[in-house]
């Protein structure tokens, strides 16, 4: 059954109008959303985020199957239209509203999934904050959500790809990830240009020889120039940060490949090089 009749009834009801600009797109098929939330097998002992929640259709797919819910929403006369929806499942304590900017408000700590269709316009930053805050908790099981198929490109993508660079990089630091299922532009309202993809990331619990910080660090030196070898672009860092530069190349030589081009370079390439310049003392 369509949602968009019940869509365009609560626009008319509160006075709402939606803004594809700021990426205001609905699940027009109740069916996308259930599959979503099938996908993370809910229990009564999951605590989940919804960021986006927009009219609050996934939010509720997901209250009926987990223990509780947190909405977040940044749209007022939205949000009024899913209180308006949801109240029941609110009054029950069954969801939690958190109104506000995703990428400024503070989220919940104990959330073990994330299920969200979020607006495209702010997802770089969104996923980069959810890897930092939730990737890396030891009760954390994934997130499933709608993205854009070209960002997801770059986000999957892996040494040796194209699309290999700083993003990817910092989501393979954290996580994995599989696309799940195609969803045609048809399934919106409004209608976006882009194609979107279905996907399911997970935690890597793999040690790691650095913390992110100073692994986004040295991703920032080495991807300026994707398409030079490494030995290229570490000698021309280190020419200008260390006066020992010589030695440094050489001994960085038996570690990595530096023959190697940047956009072939692994994760635990960059987390070895990162750790033997932090022990030099050159970053």
């Amino acid at each position: 059954m369509s949602l968009l009749p019940e869509i365009q009834h609560l626009c008319q009801l509160f006075d709402i109008r939606l803004n594809p600009n700021i990426g205001q797109h609905f699940i027009t098929t109740r069916r996308i959303l259930q599959l979503e939330v099938k996908i993370a097998n809910l229990s009564q002992n999951d605590i989940v985020l919804d960021i986006g929640a927009g009219f609050g259709f996934l939010t509720e797919e997901i209250a009926k199957k987990a223990g509780l819910v947190y909405a977040v929403e940044i749209d007022r006369r939205i949000l009024e239209a899913l209180k308006f929806r949801l109240r029941e499942y609110i009054m029950k304590g069954k969801i939690k509203i958190i109104e506000g900017d995703a990428l400024k408000v503070p989220l919940p700590e104990h959330v073990n999934w994330i299920i969200s269709n979020p607006p495209y316009h702010i997802i770089s930053p969104l996923i980069i904050r959810i890897l930092r805050e939730f990737f890396t908790k030891n009760d954390f099981r994934g997130a499933i959500m709608i993205l854009q198929r070209e960002y997801v490109k770059k986000l999957f993508a892996k040494p040796g790809s194209k699309y290999w660079g700083r993003l990817s990089a910092a989501f393979r630091f954290f996580a994995k990830g599989k696309i799940i299922k195609e969803i045609s532009p048809k399934y919106f309202f409004p209608m976006p240009e882009v194609d979107s993809v279905l996907v399911k990331m997970w935690p890597d619990r793999r040690a790691r020889l650095v913390d992110f910080a100073l692994y986004e660090k040295i991703t920032a030196i080495i991807f300026q120039s994707p398409n030079k070898k490494l030995k290229r672009v570490l000698k021309d860092f280190l020419r200008q940060n260390a006066d020992n530069w010589r030695a440094l190349l050489n001994q960085l030589s038996s570690i990595i490949n530096l023959e190697k081009r940047v956009r072939e370079v692994s994760v635990e390439d960059l987390e070895r090089v990162a750790l033997f310049l932090k022990e030099k003392e050159v970053i």
